[in-house]
């Protein structure tokens, strides 16, 4: 064993990979030379990966509801404490005014370019708007000029807005999701005869965010992965014992599916410790935090993360 593999949280399935959410919208103060900066300081701090939220934009107001108002508590992740602002009552998601996002799989070329070991994943895209075919050659793309660092967490979506701006159903997103899961797998697999021509690399881990039964359903019987967030241990436990035996139903072990457990941190950085451990006695293989992190403060917070969490030797 390493040094690198003694370091760091380990679990029931051995050592965890520790990931940060967060966003870079190419506003003058996150360009791209703040991105590889950034990005080139969470791997100095041992983090594994970075994982990044899709939003193709943001509305004023909103009638869908934000689905993860809550997050576990600090001092106690059996507990979940509110963190999303309300209005007249109802959670709403938290963006700054006429804010943006980069695409993600440029922006995983961009960060993998600047790195050499940090993963890159999406947290999480919205599969229901991607047309199969042209979307599998994108991925290819992005795992080929990433050297297969990328890791491509999906979503059926929230805001209803957002897919009508898109001019995409809402309705059917969740049957449109789980036949694109099938279309690419199919793509990277070979299966697929009229798939166009691919680059020869390995497809990447394809996560299902969310915990309904549906996603849990996609999760164990057609991706490689399962990225729930903001549960807390007790309801992490609970719905992995879901997915345990789906899995089962389904032929399949947990060794065929990367489980990465994500939450919004609402306390101190010495709270996290506790629910990543938790976490990962349990039995995931990776945490994702969003620490929210400022322009101008984010390496003290990386370098207080790693030595709380041992990230690094």
């Amino acid at each position: 064993m390493s040094s690198t593999d003694r370091v760091g949280v380990h679990g029931l399935r051995g050592r965890v990979e520790i990931g940060l959410v967060d966003l870079f919208d190419g506003s003058a103060t996150r360009d791209t030379e703040f991105m590889a900066t950034f990005a080139r300081t969470a791997e100095r701090c041992g983090v594994d990966g970075i994982w990044l939220p899709e939003h193709v934009v943001f509305f004023d107001e909103y009638t869908s509801t934000y689905p993860y108002p809550q997050a576990p508590s600090a001092t106690d992740p059996d507990v979940k404490e509110q963190h999303n602002k309300t209005v007249d009552g109802k959670a709403r998601v938290e963006v700054a005014d006429d804010q943006g996002l980069l695409d993600i799989t440029q922006a995983a070329v961009e960060l993998c370019g600047a790195t050499t070991r940090l993963r890159i994943g999406s947290s999480v895209l919205l599969l229901p708007l991607r047309n199969p075919r042209l979307f599998a050659r994108e991925v290819a793309t992005v795992s080929a000029l990433t050297g297969g660092r990328f890791d491509l967490g999906i979503g059926v979506g929230w805001s209803a807005e957002e897919f009508a701006a898109c001019e995409s159903e809402f309705r059917t997103r969740g049957r449109r999701c789980e036949e694109l899961l099938h279309q690419l797998d199919a793509a990277w697999s070979g299966r697929d005869p009229d798939s166009p021509p691919l680059p020869d690399v390995a497809p990447p881990r394809m996560l299902v965010g969310g915990h309904s039964p549906a996603a849990i359903r996609r999760a164990a019987t057609v991706a490689t992965g399962w990225y729930p967030w903001n549960l807390t241990v007790s309801e992490f436990a609970e719905k992995l014992g879901s997915l345990d035996q789906q899995l089962t139903d389904a032929g399949r072990t947990r060794d065929e599916v990367h489980v990465v457990a994500g939450f919004r941190a609402v306390g101190e950085i010495a709270d996290i410790p506790e629910i990543v451990h938790r976490y990962a006695e349990l039995g995931a293989d990776g945490v994702n935090i969003s620490l929210r992190m400022t322009d101008d403060g984010y390496v003290g917070t990386m370098e207080e993360l790693a030595t709380t969490l041992g990230l690094v030797a």
